[in-house]
């Protein structure tokens, strides 16, 4: 794998005529309209123009499709995303979905919607059933997510839903965790803790689930595979109120301790990373390209010095806490044009303001993991070391 190459570990894709199917996205909302392969490689064009860096591929993140877990006719929806993720990736598109042929090389992972907190019997009905749709595309699912930032307190630390993560580990699976501290409280972070303890317990390191932390208010049998473990990945560091500052324009001191606390316990669980991502949704908006007028690229770069100054804190923070070794870049596309000036510059603000403070913070060898080889470890992806980017 090319030293530089890019792995975005964090994107959303859904066609305009699956539009109804988002259990969040009204006509009139912000992100209303197709988000597809094109648009998202139309978004981070600019890597074009980048010497040093290119895109290597992404991993698909499910986008909170309608869905309910009391019974199976809830898992509709989320299966027909599965068909639509499926013929991004084996490049068999439908007329105006957005995407091509050579498109299904880009998509490296997938992590999809599970019934998480209906149990082990449950998550293995329910990858039977996907594996069975999937077909040769099954290969490519490295994990699942269920949406946890607006549901009730307790609902991680129940039986079923601490057993459905040891599945995981068994048949090694990593768990993307959704929380959104900003919005649901601190509260979850701590529950958070309390759930990979009572998922670990009792078992061996190669027995753990590997968790990836995030947010977001975004054959017929399943073989287990070789490693008996799961991941844990915390997307968009675990989704921080970036918003509140005291009187002297400082990030407010009680809310940056105690996201510092939780994601420190966190951390504490060596199977567990942490994607750089999603935080522009968190502060305050940068100004579109056409807002930004005829000065646009000067405005751009001072709004992006700005922007740096104020993230920095909680990067260089992230960055102490989990180490170089379990930190991964995603842009969580295209969420990041909320608050991140629009589709026109929000991937390429986000991409430049991050790419700054790795550049003055982490050397050549921890940029390469920082950017591709951590989402390789985290999501177990298969991919040839001389794979050329895209």
């Amino acid at each position: 794998m090319s030293p530089h190459a890019i792995i975005d570990s964090h994107i959303h894709l859904y066609p305009r005529a699956e539009l109804h199917s988002l259990r969040w996205c009204k006509e009139g909302h912000q992100l209303y309209g197709q988000h597809s392969a094109q648009e998202y490689l139309a978004a981070s064009r600019h890597l074009d123009a980048a010497p040093d860096q290119k895109l290597q591929g992404f991993i698909f993140v499910e986008t909170d499709r309608k869905s309910h877990i009391r019974d199976e006719v809830g898992w509709d929806e989320p299966l027909r995303e599965l068909d639509w993720i499926k013929r991004v990736a084996e490049g068999t598109p439908r007329p105006g979905e957005g995407h091509e042929t050579q498109h299904g090389r880009l998509c490296l992972g997938i992590v999809l919607w599970a019934p998480v907190p209906s149990g082990a019997e449950a998550m293995q009905t329910f990858t039977q059933k996907a594996a069975a749709r999937a077909g040769s595309t099954w290969q490519r699912v490295k994990g699942f997510r269920y949406l946890v930032q607006d549901k009730p307190r307790g609902t991680m630390l129940r039986d079923a839903f601490v057993e459905a993560l040891r599945w995981m580990g068994h048949h090694n699976y990593a768990f993307d965790l959704g929380v959104d501290t900003r919005s649901g409280g601190y509260w979850q972070l701590n529950e958070a803790v309390e759930m990979i303890s009572r998922a670990h317990e009792g078992l061996s390191e190669d027995q753990r689930v590997t968790i990836v932390i995030s947010k977001h208010s975004l054959s017929d049998t399943v073989l287990p595979r070789q490693r008996d473990q799961f991941s844990r990945v915390i997307d968009h560091m675990g989704k921080p109120d970036m918003r509140s500052r005291n009187t002297a324009g400082n990030p407010d001191a009680g809310i940056f301790d105690d996201w510092k606390s939780g994601m420190t316990k966190l951390a504490s669980f060596e199977k567990t990373y942490v994607k750089i991502s999603g935080a522009f949704s968190e502060m305050d908006a940068l100004p579109s390209q056409a807002e930004q007028g005829e000065q646009g690229s000067l405005k751009r770069q001072k709004l992006l010095q700005g922007t740096l100054m104020w993230v920095e804190r909680w990067l260089r923070e992230i960055l102490t806490i989990f180490g170089p070794e379990r930190v991964m870049f995603g842009s969580d596309w295209p969420v990041c044009n909320v608050g991140g000036g629009g589709n026109d510059v929000s991937w390429m603000n986000w991409r430049s303001a991050v790419n700054e403070f790795v550049r003055h913070h982490l050397n050549a060898e921890d940029q390469a993991r920082f950017w591709s080889g951590n989402a390789v470890k985290a999501y177990d992806l298969d991919l040839l070391d001389d794979s050329p980017p895209v």
